[in-house]
């Protein structure tokens, strides 16, 4: 892209456009590294990942999840120098990367559309009965359809190794290993996701949720607002 800017419009206009789009990938990265830390704090608070008791430590002086933060950025460094490697392994890593947001998102939706339906509270946007599961149904096609889509090679029909997309084949690496991370052990500890709010309790049931719980209990569930923390499971 950068040659064909340069043999266009010239030197001047080329340097600066790469620059423009420098700071356009720094500020997209810088953005990504929050929302995956943040995510991948929220499953080591509720003790989904390994090494759990490590990366749910929330920093006293910046608030933030440093630990997973470089942890992020670190796993995002060595996936990406795969990239060097050769086109084959560049294209696998970016069609992963959209066949995952593709489920991610699609997961909810099918969830909502197939068994939550009944439980469902619309809120001041709605759609009505009809166009909701429509439109839901549609975005379930969709998104199917283009994670299967991603799996196939981008050049030739008859695709050598060179040319061959391999996202499948890292797909069902990365789903067996998750699978069985959780079957052989987290299954053993993990509850599902941790609430700071102090639920209602009425026969029996959780009806609702008080105001946030205390401090102290925040900390124990690898929460921490900047002041002093009084556990040294969760504060650095």
């Amino acid at each position: 892209m950068a040659q064909l800017v340069y043999d266009i419009l010239g030197k001047n206009w080329a340097i600066g456009i790469m620059v423009v789009l420098f700071i356009l990938q720094w500020t997209m990265g810088l953005s990504i590294v929050t929302a995956a830390s943040r995510q991948s704090w929220a499953f080591s608070r509720d003790g989904a990942l390994p090494f759990s008791n490590f990366f749910k430590v929330i920093n006293e002086k910046f608030s933030n999840p440093v630990r997973c933060v470089w942890g992020n950025s670190v796993l995002a460094l060595a996936i990406g120098c795969l990239c060097m490697i050769d086109a084959a392994a560049a294209a696998a890593l970016f069609s992963l990367s959209a066949g995952g947001n593709a489920l991610a998102w699609g997961v909810p939706i099918f969830l909502k559309l197939v068994w939550g339906r009944k439980k469902f509270v619309p809120g001041p946007f709605y759609m009505g009965d009809f166009l909701s599961v429509a439109v839901a149904a549609f975005a379930c096609f969709y998104l199917l359809f283009t994670i299967v889509l991603l799996e196939f090679p981008q050049t030739t029909a008859h695709p050598t190794k060179e040319t061959m997309n391999y996202t499948c084949i890292i797909l069902v690496a990365v789903w067996g290993g998750c699978l069985s991370y959780y079957y052989l052990f987290a299954h053993k500890w993990y509850q599902g996701p941790k609430t700071t709010l102090e639920p209602v309790v009425v026969d029996g049931q959780v009806v609702g949720y008080n105001e946030e719980i205390d401090h102290q209990k925040k900390i124990e569930a690898g929460y921490d607002n900047g002041h002093q923390a009084s556990s040294q499971t969760s504060s650095e």
